[in-house]
């Protein structure tokens, strides 16, 4: 397996490029992107915290300064009380899959992969819906 570096957040992140192994997952079940608006933050930016997702422990739901929503997972939040700031570059964005698509793995958060799909386009897939080859 060769090294391939990818920006972990969205193309004009540059700063966070990091090489990473190759890791390739397929999608065993469609997935349907839930907004068509991605959250993106740089490390530091700070978001109003809302109300937890009752059905997926540890994803909260978050207003930034522009008035920008998104469900965001606590693993990349510190927060305090009704408010937190990201302690690492996020993107919201999800993509919408179909059964036999092929991503490439980026990094893991509360049952949802970041991956790269067939373009080279980042976006988060539940992990549910995707099987490691």
């Amino acid at each position: 397996m060769g090294v391939v570096y990818v920006c972990t957040v969205h193309d004009k992140y540059l700063e966070d490029i990091r090489p990473i192994m190759r890791q390739l997952y397929k999608v065993i079940k469609s997935h349907k992107a839930s907004f068509p608006e991605a959250l993106i933050a740089n490390r530091g930016d700070r978001v109003k915290v809302g109300r937890e997702d009752p059905e997926m422990a540890g994803w909260y739901w978050c207003q930034d300064i522009k008035g920008m929503e998104a469900w965001i997972p606590n693993t990349h939040l510190d927060i305090n009380g009704e408010y937190a700031v990201f302690n690492q570059p996020y993107n919201s964005i999800e993509h919408t899959v179909e059964v036999g698509e092929i991503v490439q793995y980026l990094g893991e958060s509360l049952d949802w992969i970041e991956c790269l799909n067939k373009e080279w386009k980042y976006g988060w897939i539940p992990t549910p819906k995707l099987e490691k080859i």
